[in-house]
C-alpha cells in the first residue's frame, strides 16, 4: 500500500508542473502572431504600404499544401492517439480494479460460508447426537439442557445475521444526538448488567477549546454500536483500567475504547470487521462474531468509519468516527 504512494506523489507533482506550464507554451505560441501585428502596426503608422509580390509555381502551390494538409493530419492523428491511449490505459486500470475487487469479494463470501458453516455444524451435531441419545434411552432428562443451550445458540445466531442484513436496508431515523450523554448512558447501562466492568470504566471528554456537538444520527443503531464495543472491551479484558475517550477532530467526532485486555493475534487482525470471525484467542468467551460487523456496517450508513488496533496480550484500541455535519 506503501509503494503506491510516491508514485502517486510524482505523478501529482508532474502534474501540477504541465499545469504550471501551460502559460509559458501559450505565450511561445502566440509571440510570432503578436511580434508581426506589432510590426505591421508601426509600419502602418509609418505610412509605408508597400506592397510585397511573391510568385509560386502552381506545382509548388500543389505540395505545399498536401505537405500542409498532411502535417496537420498527422497532428489530428497523434491527438487522437494519444487520447485513445488515455482511455484504454484508464479503462484496463478500473477492469483490474473492478476484477481484485471482484476476487476480494468471493473471498470474503468464502470465508464467511466456512465460518458460517463451522458455527452451525456443533450446535447441530450436539442436538442430533442428545437427541439420538435420547431415544435410544441414554442420558434421560439430564441431556435436554444441553439441547436447549444449542438451540438458543442458534437462535441468537440468526438473530444476529439477521439484524445485520437489514441494517444495509433499514432507513435512518436521524435526530440531534448528545454523544457524551450517550456514552454515560451506555456505561452506565454495561455497569448494571456487571459491576466489576463497568467500575473498571472512565470516561474522559475532551472540551476545551470547544466540547464536541450534537451529531445527526439514529440514536439505536449508535446505540448498539457503542454497546458492542463497550461490551467486547468489558469482555476480553478481564482486569485493568478501560478507557472511554470522546473529542473533536478535523471535522469529526471520535470515540476510542481501549483496554488492557488480551488483544487480538497479529494474523486475525486483517478479518476482525467479517461477519462471523473470531480471533484465535477468544474460542473461549462467547460470542457470535457479528458484534464489530454490526458496529462498522452501522458506522459506514452514518458516513463515518471504524477502526481497530491490537497486540496480542497488550490490550485494544477501537476508534470510531462520526461526521458532524
Amino acid at each position: 500500500m506503501n509503494a503506491g504512494g510516491p508514485g502517486r506523489a510524482a505523478s501529482a507533482v508532474g502534474g501540477r508542473g504541465g499545469r504550471a506550464s501551460r502559460p509559458l507554451w501559450w505565450f511561445l505560441a502566440a509571440a510570432p502572431a503578436v511580434l508581426g501585428a506589432a510590426i505591421a502596426a508601426v509600419l502602418a503608422a509609418a505610412g509605408d504600404l508597400r506592397q510585397v509580390q511573391v510568385r509560386i509555381a502552381l506545382p509548388a502551390v500543389a505540395a505545399g499544401a498536401g505537405i500542409l494538409l498532411s502535417v496537420i493530419a498527422l497532428g489530428v492523428l497523434a491527438v487522437i492517439a494519444v487520447r485513445t491511449r488515455r482511455r484504454v490505459r484508464a479503462q484496463i486500470a478500473l477492469d483490474a480494479a473492478m476484477a481484485r475487487g471482484a476476487a476480494q469479494e468471493r473471498q470474503h463470501h468464502a470465508r464467511f460460508l466456512a465460518r458460517l458453516d463451522h458455527e452451525l455444524k456443533n450446535p447441530l451435531t450436539a442436538i442430533l447426537a442428545t437427541s439420538a441419545a435420547a431415544q435410544n434411552n441414554v442420558g434421560g432428562a439430564e441431556s435436554w439442557p444441553i439441547v436447549d443451550a444449542q438451540a438458543a445458540k442458534l437462535g441468537a445466531l440468526v438473530r444476529d445475521l439477521r439484524k445485520l442484513a437489514d441494517l444495509e436496508s433499514r432507513p435512518l431515523e436521524r435526530e440531534p444526538v448528545d454523544l457524551e450523554q450517550l456514552l454515560v448512558e451506555a456505561i452506565a447501562a454495561l455497569a448494571q448488567q456487571d459491576p466489576a466492568s463497568g467500575a473498571r470504566m472512565a470516561l474522559t471528554v475532551t472540551r476545551v477549546p470547544w466540547p464536541v456537538p450534537p451529531i445527526s444520527a439514529d440514536l439505536d443503531l449508535l446505540s448498539l454500536a457503542v454497546d458492542n464495543v463497550l461490551g467486547n472491551a468489558a469482555k476480553y479484558s478481564e482486569s485493568g483500567p478501560i478507557e472511554v475517550r470522546l473529542r473533536e477532530e478535523a471535522g469529526q467526532a471520535v470515540i476510542d475504547v481501549a483496554d488492557t485486555g488480551r488483544g487480538i493475534p497479529e494474523s486475525d487482525l486483517p478479518q476482525v470487521f467479517d461477519e462471523l470471525a473470531r480471533a484465535q484467542n477468544a474460542r473461549d468467551v462467547a460470542g457470535s462474531g457479528i458484534g464489530l460487523s454490526l458496529v462498522a456496517a452501522i458506522l459506514r450508513r452514518h458516513g463515518g468509519a471504524v477502526a481497530l488496533r491490537s497486540a496480542e496480550d497488550s490490550g485494544t484500541v477501537v476508534t470510531l468516527r462520526l461526521p458532524l455535519a
